[in-house]
């Protein structure tokens, strides 16, 4: 349970505990001690909000998932940075992510990196993107190969 449902749970379960101990107390003819209607208000309240919780729709799940691709680009170059990767896609559509491969020991930019746009998009990024020169060096754009695959 993630910290926004269990404050949605705390908010009602106090609402609740709140509306029942005035309500009773108001009408308490058997004279029960206050401490009792309030545990028995949030007792109530906990279970009425985590049925609210458990049956309010989920954050995005209205929201269509579209499908992306991974879009290889090699021959970039070494000081080219995320910016200048986003700066590059950008025309051809949304870029839902850019990751540049760094060495490991170095930790200096190898010169090629991968763009995460919709398949729309990587399609027409990769028809207009790959062979174009840029800082002096000719791209390599293509869809990028799962690992294992040649």
């Amino acid at each position: 349970m993630n910290l926004s449902c269990f404050m949605k749970l705390f908010a009602v379960a106090i609402a609740a505990s709140l509306v029942g101990y005035y309500a009773l107390s108001a009408i308490n003819p058997m004279g029960v001690p206050a401490a009792s209607l309030f545990a028995t208000g949030i007792t109530l309240g906990t279970i009425l909000g985590g049925l609210l919780v458990a049956l309010a729709p989920k954050p995005g799940a209205s929201e269509t998932v579209t499908a992306s691709s991974n879009i290889y680009v090699g021959n970039l170059p070494f000081n080219a940075g995320n910016d200048d990767v986003k700066n590059l896609f950008s025309p051809y559509g949304e870029i839902i992510d850019v990751r540049l491969v760094k060495d490991r020991r170095s930790k200096r930019f190898k010169g090629y990196g991968f763009v995460e746009m919709s398949v729309a998009d990587a399609k027409s990024a990769i028809q207009h993107l790959d062979g174009t020169d840029y800082a002096g060096r000719t791209l390599r754009v293509n869809e990028a190969k799962k690992k294992g695959e040649e």
